[in-house]
């Protein structure tokens, strides 16, 4: 497949104006690209092939096209760092993390995401983590562009004593703490945190 037509088929995935600067460092990098069925654990991956010197990247195809960007772009910094430095770095050390800002500038000069985006994610790209669900602010601002889901229901938008189900157990919902909750294991009466973007279900 030529880059041209890997471009046009990356599009249905990723923000309008951006499949070609993608799909350029992919061939740059000789990157295999699997759009994954949706992982709850994680939202894409790389891997390294010692034998066949082959780069994996993974996405979930889930994924709304602002998230599938920066999830892909995270992963293409892996690649990069893995060919450029002979010596090994740690996975999301200051290698990964500068490279990551080098390569998102460009779809920030491109005026890609829109604002309510755009602000969260240039707080996070200061000093990214291993995920961006790890930055609340980010998160909310990224789901807010998903398909809605009537189902999907946040511990945050629970009133407080508001039991719920995670994890196949019974929790009681208390009170707030910066980002997380304290919430009680029913049949343990244990207290644990919980994350306030953590997706529940009503008892």
């Amino acid at each position: 497949m030529s880059q041209k037509d890997f471009a046009t088929q990356l599009s249905k995935y990723v923000p309008q104006g951006t499949e070609g600067v993608l799909s350029k460092w992919i061939f740059k990098y000789n990157i295999q690209l699997t759009i994954s069925r949706d992982r709850k654990t994680k939202l894409g991956d790389f891997r390294t092939n010692s034998q066949s010197k082959l780069l994996r990247v993974s996405v979930n195809g889930g994924l709304n096209p602002y998230a599938f960007l920066i999830t892909l772009t995270h992963e293409i910094a892996h690649a990069a760092v893995h060919i450029n430095n002979r010596k090994r770095v740690k996975p999301h050390g200051i290698e990964w993390k500068l490279q990551y800002q080098e390569l998102m500038i460009i779809f920030f000069d491109l005026k890609i995401f829109p604002y309510d985006i755009a602000l969260p994610l240039s707080h996070y790209m200061q000093n990214p983590k291993a995920s961006s669900n790890a930055d609340h602010k980010l998160y909310l601002a990224l789901k807010a562009c998903d398909p809605i889901d009537e189902s999907v229901i946040l511990l945050k938008d629970l009133d407080e004593g508001t039991e719920f189900i995670l994890q196949n157990r019974l929790f009681k919902k208390g009170k707030k703490r910066r980002t997380r909750y304290s919430c009680i294991d029913v049949s343990s009466n244990r207290e644990y945190t919980v994350n306030a973007i953590a997706e529940v279900l009503l008892a």
